[in-house]
């Protein structure tokens, strides 16, 4: 699985957020997105996630070239994204939050929330997160354990790329390399 960004270019009026910029992003494949405050990452990042349209360029997903329109054609592609502020519900729970938007149904309709549990329960001992309780207010957790419940509800739903907008900008040096961890985990799963 591979997905290229060819010359994408992306301007808002006047300003010019992205110019000619192309990225190959490859399976297992860890890649850092570095540059200057304003330099375009959060843009490339949105216009992937579909919270943007590129003006110009293409993107290319297994060889073909697709148009990313809206955040549901990425997520429906595989691709998630979590950002730098966490779109996390403090007054759920973790398991809430992971499958929150595609919650398990019962053969008549009803959440099965026992389905909702243990799933959450088995993509956070993916993570190494044994540590976070499924039943837990995500207000009552840590930023960093906060990171985790968005990185296992991108997992839920079937993720092939993973993208984080600045994962360490709110993360004390312990919490960093805790996140390390968890991105060579994902890695070696692919």
């Amino acid at each position: 699985m591979a997905i290229e960004m060819k010359n994408i270019s992306k301007s808002f009026g006047n300003v010019v957020a992205l110019k000619d910029v192309s990225i190959t992003l490859n399976s297992s494949e860890v890649l850092g997105l570095l540059g200057d405050n304003g330099a375009g990452k959060s843009t490339l990042i949105k216009v992937l996630s579909g919270i943007h349209q590129n003006d110009s360029g293409s993107i290319m997903f297994d060889g073909n070239e697709v148009s990313i329109d809206d955040p549901r054609k990425s997520q429906s592609m595989g691709i998630a994204t979590v950002y730098q502020e966490l779109l996390v519900f403090p007054e759920l729970t973790v398991a809430e939050n992971i499958f929150l938007g595609h919650t398990p149904k019962t053969k008549i309709g009803l959440i099965d929330w026992k389905k909702i549990k243990a799933d959450s329960r088995k993509i956070l001992d993916s993570l190494d997160s044994h540590d976070l309780d499924v039943n837990a207010r995500v207000g009552s957790l840590s930023v960093a354990n906060r990171q985790r419940v968005e990185i296992a509800k991108a997992l839920s739903q079937k993720t092939k790329v993973l993208i984080m907008d600045e994962p360490t900008a709110a993360l004390a040096d312990t919490d960093v390399k805790k996140l390390i961890t968890v991105v060579k985990r994902l890695r070696e799963q692919g």
